[in-house]
């Protein structure tokens, strides 16, 4: 198994949060989906996983690539393409983007064009560029609000999960692990 993305992934204690998996962590902080089609070859097709996990958007929306939703969405398109046709047997698993504290990481308060609406909406478009069902979305967004509001609690910065976000995140994903 690998998880393959942005801060979100690399930050990931993954022996910490499943213990009972081995799994390769090639989570890279500052990834955008751009730099991910750039580095596939090394980060996921020369381990040749069973699994695949991906969790990238939020960056392409930051400071450094202003891409919009559509663009990213047609990025893990490409992604999923090409493990696709490297790894024959590869289960793929794309994990939605998750919600920042807008207030501490989206737009005006930080560089870029980040936004929950914009993050939630790269999910809710991928089906339009991925269409294979052999291929597993896991929608936890939601998971990270209480009350109609972002849960502060699951963050440590606004964007990354904090102890108890991984926890969350870990919940969702363990059954897709065995």
């Amino acid at each position: 198994m690998l998880f393959f993305g942005d801060s979100i992934f690399e930050f990931c204690d993954v022996k910490r949060y499943f213990p009972n998996n081995k799994i390769i962590n090639c989570g890279i902080a500052g990834a955008t989906s751009d730099e991910l089609l750039w580095i596939i070859d090394e980060a996921v097709i020369k381990y040749h996983p069973q699994k695949v996990f991906i969790h990238v958007g939020t960056n392409d929306l930051g400071n450094t690539t202003m891409h919009s939703p559509r663009k990213i969405a047609e990025n893990i398109a490409l992604i999923v393409e090409i493990i696709q046709r490297n790894l024959l047997d590869c289960s793929i698993y794309i994990i939605s983007p998750l919600p920042c504290i807008e207030e501490q990481q989206a737009f005006p308060n930080v560089n870029g064009i980040r936004s929950n609406a914009f993050l939630k909406y790269i999910f809710q478009i991928l089906p339009e560029y991925i269409s294979d069902d052999k291929i597993t979305m896991i929608d936890i967004f939601a998971q990270f609000y209480k009350d109609g509001q972002v849960n502060t609690d699951l963050y440590k910065d606004g964007l990354h999960p904090s102890d108890q976000g991984y926890q969350v995140m870990a919940k969702n994903l363990k059954k897709y692990l065995h």
